[in-house]
């Protein structure tokens, strides 16, 4: 899961404490406002995002634990690595993410190997005051960030031609031949 590098709060906030979680879950639907949905689109640099439709499930787990099953779904507008234009898409994604307190989350230490299950990944430690929450809002906006193509591109857009020098060899070319022989090609 992506990491959220700054401490400000989350665009989008969706809070869910365990503690009063019902035996048989939760199911919300979940749809950021026009505000939040313009901050969600300048921390992921779109252009846009129109839409975000997050439904998920959210049931107890191993005791003292949580697992969240989510399904979001996106209506953005990216930036064209070519010409830089808009490329509207949509976006579609589900997500499993299981919360444990903590102090249930066993650290690795410094040449430990780490065993993960192909099929589970590692769970991701609760928070909140009393340590038994988390922000669904944030974990979707997550999953979005890594549904988003990371290469937008008309399929038009073409790379002008001033942009690309024949001339010239390639940086590459040219430490290629530094390492060889001193020459460039």
């Amino acid at each position: 899961m992506v990491k959220k590098t700054n401490q400000t709060a989350p665009e989008f906030s969706f809070p869910v404490d365990i503690a009063s979680l019902p035996q048989d879950g939760v199911r919300h639907v979940l749809e950021p406002n026009e505000k939040e949905r313009a901050a969600i689109a300048k921390r992921l640099e779109l252009q846009a995002l129109p839409r975000l439709t997050v439904e998920i499930d959210v049931t107890p787990s191993r005791g003292k634990g949580a697992l969240l099953r989510g399904r979001l779904e996106a209506d953005v507008v990216q930036t064209c690595v070519v010409s830089l234009d808009a490329v509207p898409a949509q976006v579609s994604d589900r997500f499993e993410v299981r919360f444990l307190p903590a102090e249930l989350i066993e650290d690795v230490l410094p040449g430990e190997d780490l065993e993960l299950s192909s099929e589970e990944d590692a769970p991701e430690p609760l928070g909140g005051p009393n340590g038994t929450s988390f922000d669904a809002g944030e974990v979707a906006v997550q999953y979005l960030s890594l549904a988003l193509d990371p290469y937008p591109r008309l399929p038009d857009a073409v790379i002008p031609e001033e942009a690309v020098s024949e001339g010239e060899p390639s940086p590459f070319a040219v430490l290629k031949a530094l390492k060889t022989d001193g020459k460039p090609q």
